[in-house]
């Protein structure tokens, strides 16, 4: 792989990444105005933020993909991976970052979900 392209997948990585953590903390946010506000049971705080990590994953896929224009899966992968760890980094300045179980469900469900993204995203032929 050349320099440029090199380059070209290094920026494509962290724009999508940051796509991603934005459009997953908006989720975040409106999930804490919602507990805030109503009555939601504590069962479903956990899965519904791994449900929100994942669309923030995809978010970022996409975007990253999107802007590169090949490579879907690989800028999709690549985005998920530094997304996680941006994730699992500020879990542990907040105090809850082990890396256990839980997180490795995380991480693969943010990576997944980011690949298909990515794959969408090169992919996506806007209609007139």
């Amino acid at each position: 792989m050349s320099e440029k392209n090199l380059k070209k997948f290094a920026v494509c990585t962290a724009i999508g990444s940051g796509i991603g953590i934005i459009s997953a903390s908006i989720l975040i946010f409106l999930m804490a105005a919602a507990l805030a506000v109503g009555d939601i049971p504590a069962l479903l705080i956990s899965p519904a933020t791994v449900i929100m990590l994942a669309f923030g994953g995809f978010c970022g896929g996409f975007a990253g993909a999107k802007l590169s224009g090949e490579k879907g899966l690989l800028c999709g992968v690549l985005s998920g991976i530094v997304f996680f760890l941006i994730a699992w980094a500020a879990g542990g300045f907040f105090g809850t970052g082990g890396f256990g179980t839980a997180a490795i469900i995380k991480a693969a469900m943010i990576i997944i979900a980011s690949s298909l993204g990515g794959i969408i995203g090169v992919n996506y032929i806007k209609r007139k």
